[in-house]
Parts: C-alpha cells; structure tokens; sequence
C-alpha cells in the first residue's frame, strides 16, 4: 500500500501532493502503513480513505478502487450506520469503541452481513483540531456465526432432551442445583417446578435414602455412578403418599473447558413395572414347582392305591382339568412378562447382546445394531468378538475374547472400551455377566455396553466382579 500510495496521482486530488499534507496526516499514515493490525485514516471533511495492507480485504472488491475515495462514496452501503459515529468523533474529538456491530456490506454483488469489533480516534493537528479518524478494526463473523449456531445447537438439544421418553436431569454446582429437566423426569417426581432448586430442598425425601451423599461422591471424584434395580420412596404428590419405585440410573459428571467438575447428568430409567413383572414371575415360578411336587405326589399314590383311583377317576380328571386351565394361564402370564422383558431389551439408552455360553451371539438390541449399521442376521451365529463393534479397533476382538472366557468362569466383566464404529471413534462402560438357570447351569452370557464422554482409552485391566450362582430368568 505504501507503493500504491506513493504512485497515487495527488496532484488532481482534493488531498494535493503528499508534500503538503499536514505534519499530523503524514505521521498517522507511518503508523498505519507500519501497523500490521487492519488499520485505516479517514482525513478531511470528505473524509477520504487512506489504508494499510492489512485492512485491504476488508473492502474485498473495492481494493484498491476506494483508495483516496471520500468515505461516504467508498462506504455507500454502510454509510447510513458509520457516518453518525464518525460525525460524533470529529464534532466532539473523542473517540469511540464499538463491540460486535453489524455492518451489512456490499461483497461479491450482494449485501453480506458482516460483524466487527473496531475503534475510531481522532486524529488531531498541532492547534487540537479534529483532522481525521484514525481507525482501526477486526472483522468477528466467523465468531458471531459459530456462535449462533452452538446456541441454535444448544437449544435443538435442549428440546430434544426434553422430549425424551426417558426422565432426564442436568444438575450444577456442589450443591446439585436443578439447572434443566425435562418432561418425563418431572412425571417421575410429580411435576414439580425444581428449577433453580438443589435436590436436597425439592426432594427433601432423598436425603435420608442416601442419593446426595451419593451425588456429593460423584461430583468429588468425578466418576460416573450406574445404579441398577435400586429403591426409591417418591413423595409425588404434596402431602401425599410415600411411594416405593424402581429405577435404573446414572450420574454422569459434566466438566468445564479445564476438565475440572462443574455438575451432573442424571439419566433414570423408571423400571417399577418390571420389578414388578419380575417378582410375579419369580412365583410364579415357584408356584409351579409346588404344583409338578404336588402332582408327583399324586401319582406316587396312583401307583399304590390303583382301586382307590379308580373310584375317584371322574374327580381326579376334573381336577387335572383345572390345574391344566391354571397352568396354561400361568404359562400366559409368563409369556406375557417375557414380551414386557423383550420392549425393555430394545432400550435405546444401553446396547445389550445376548450370547451362548461358547460366546457365539444369539441377540442384539436395535441401538447396538444400528451403531454398527447391521441387521441381525449380519452378525448372529457369529462369535462375539469377530463381530463390527470390535473387528476395526487394533486389539480389541482378543480383549472381549478374553472378557467372554472370563465370564464363562461365572465371573462378570467390567472395563472401559474405546472402539472404532461406523461413525467414529466412542468409549463405552462395558460389561460381560453369566446368566445362570435354576440347577445352576450357565445357559448363556449378556453383553451391555453404555457409551461415556469420548476420552482416550486408558490401557487397563478389566475388573471382574464375583457373582453368586443364583438362577437368573
């Protein structure tokens, strides 16, 4: 710019020679051209512009057509905006600061919205008049675009958490503050309006039950907490009931830009339905078992007493009538239960595999095929550990070989997994547990994974948790 400006023909100019020019223009124009901060002058009551290599993108097209240009030909589709904030510089000799203004400028054709963070400063002779602006700016478009999109972001999360079916909670600070929750949580709770609220005021029940404690150690140690089939009393209604629920849970720590704690995400999964379900099914079970002892029994004393039997044949075939009727019911209510069992394996929160006791896989919830884009018979028959959640992460099909022989054992598997899939890299809470009938006999293994912020994996040793035989259904 210093050599176009000295190539500029002046002498036709309302400025006239650069010879001529005032003492204070000649010093502002070394600082600008020896500044590499976009930076321009403004001199004269036409305000013709002179400016620096830095500032030159700053007109895009107009480079370098508005050199010597007054301000309000250089600047016609932003003059309306400037020109008052220039006039009250040069008026009141004081300079001005301005944050984040919108200036639409002419670029490529078209108006463009462009936003700036930029100072005017008087430029002044040796008598203290106003001479010229010295003016300097940086453009923050990119900043107030990518701003705009992380709020619009934020707030499409914000509604879609909302929406979720599952209750959810975001809690801040140590003292657990209700920053957000969404619909189903405050169904689980009552609706209550807990915003703004800590746990321990709007939930005073909870305190005792031992859940902030619980709260204050993950917020301490900031390491995520999985409760699974716990106890809760919910008092949902002022001056209601105490009510007993079951849920599964999460406390999932949320860290600031410096990694240190600043709240937590709590995820509940309302299962009272399903302990329920469980329960019944639990006697049912046992209700059977007396029943085939009863009818053992039954035909122990057929054997003995075939005279007798034959006297009361038309009772004891009413009878097995009815027990028949009440088995077949029985076998319903089961069927039924297991149907409730299947809704709760497509879980979307969790993914869940189901695998012979050789680790050949029988089963596979929706979510966990989905983050593989597989269908089932893509994978099943097969072994686990060959399978896409673990074939494109180096090592990893021998870690959850390893995993699965372990719980063969009769031993749960717990680690941390960070595995390669379809879209991208994701760490997961993974655990493999045997699952026993009643003779104690291993009949298979579940496979459930949760996915944790993304960290980098930390080579570690799984843990492995004993577990007691008993029967699971």
């Amino acid at each position: 710019m210093g050599e176009r400006i000295r190539a500029f023909d002046w002498a036709s100019h309302p400025l006239g020679p650069p010879q001529q020019w005032p003492d204070a223009l000649r010093m502002a124009l070394t600082l600008c051209l020896n500044s590499s901060f976009p930076t321009a002058i403004y001199w004269g009551p036409e305000m013709h512009v002179l400016y620096n290599d830095a500032w030159s993108v700053i007109p895009a097209e107009k480079h370098p057509w508005i050199l010597g240009k007054p301000a309000r030909e250089g600047w016609a589709d932003i003059w309306h905006i400037v020109e008052p904030q220039f006039r009250q510089v040069f008026d009141a000799g004081q300079g001005l600061a301005l944050y984040e203004q919108m200036l639409p400028m002419v670029r490529g054709g078209a108006p463009r919205e462009t936003w700036w963070n930029y100072s005017i400063t008087p430029i002044r002779h040796a008598d203290h008049a106003v001479g010229g602006i010295f003016n300097q700016g940086h453009e923050i478009t990119e900043v107030v675009v990518a701003r705009r999109q992380r709020e619009a972001e934020l707030a499409r999360w914000r509604e879609m958490f909302r929406q979720a079916p599952v209750p959810v909670a975001l809690l801040r600070g140590p003292g657990h503050v209700y920053e957000f929750t969404n619909d189903a949580y405050l169904r689980l709770i009552g609706r209550r309006n807990v915003t703004g609220q800590k746990v321990r005021d709007a939930l005073p029940e909870m305190v005792e039950q031992g859940f902030i404690a619980l709260l204050d150690r993950v917020y301490r140690s900031g390491e995520t907490y999985l409760g699974a089939g716990a106890s809760v009393k919910l008092q949902r209604l002022e001056g209601g009931p105490i009510e007993d629920r079951t849920v599964d849970f999460m406390y999932q720590p949320m860290r600031d830009a410096r990694g240190e704690v600043e709240g937590i995400l709590v995820l509940v999964t309302d299962v009272t339905e399903r302990a329920r379900a469980e329960a019944a099914l639990r006697l049912s079970n046992w209700q059977l078992g007396e029943e085939r002892a009863r009818l053992a029994s039954l035909n122990e004393a057929e054997q003995r007493t075939q005279q007798a039997l034959r006297r009361f044949n038309d009772t004891l075939e009413a009878e097995v009538r009815r027990r028949t009727f009440d088995q077949t019911r029985a076998l319903q209510s089961q069927g039924a239960v297991a149907d409730r069992l299947r809704a709760a394996f497509a879980t979307d929160l969790i993914f869940q595999g189901f695998m012979d006791p050789d680790g050949t896989l029988r089963d596979s919830n929706p979510a966990s095929l989905a983050a593989i884009r597989c269908s089932l018979h893509e994978v099943v028959d097969r072994p686990f550990w060959e399978t896409p959640w673990f074939s494109a992460t180096p090592g990893m099909p021998q870690r959850v070989r390893e995993a699965v022989e372990t719980a063969r054992q009769g031993r749960t598997v717990r680690a941390t997994l960070t595995v390669d899939l379809p879209d991208g890299r994701r760490s997961f809470r993974f655990s493999v547990r045997p699952v026993f009938n009643g003779r104690q006999e291993l009949v298979g293994l579940v496979a459930e994974a949760l996915e944790v912020a993304a960290a980098p994996e930390k080579p570690a040793d799984a843990e492995v948790v004993m577990r007691s035989r008993e029967p699971t259904a």
